[in-house]
């Protein structure tokens, strides 16, 4: 029998300017590649993780939410989390990717 070898990639999205994108990453000793959003929040919007009344930071205005979102091979959006603590999330999003 074969085995069969899922792929995923991992990216942070982030909107501070460059210089402070790098010296968070650097900071912080993120690995994965950061990919930068445009002050209109253009992909925080795509992916409907941008500040809303009534969602996790939703007080807050002009920033995208925390979190993350898992999306298949397909293009399908299987989760979402948004929470400022979202670090903590390694189980469950490695959970998440192994059922997929």
């Amino acid at each position: 029998m074969s085995e069969l070898t899922a792929v995923a990639q991992v990216y942070v999205v982030n909107v501070d300017r460059p210089d402070d994108s790098r010296w968070l990453k650097s900071y912080s000793r993120i690995s994965v590649p950061v990919l930068l959003d445009n002050d209109d929040l253009r992909v925080s919007r795509m992916y409907d993780m941008h500040s809303q009344a009534g969602k996790p930071m939703g007080g807050m205005t002009g920033v995208p939410t925390m979190g993350f979102v898992v999306i298949d091979g397909s293009g399908v959006i299987r989760k979402m989390r948004a929470h400022i603590y979202f670090g903590q999330d390694t189980d469950y999003l490695l959970r998440t990717l192994k059922s997929l």
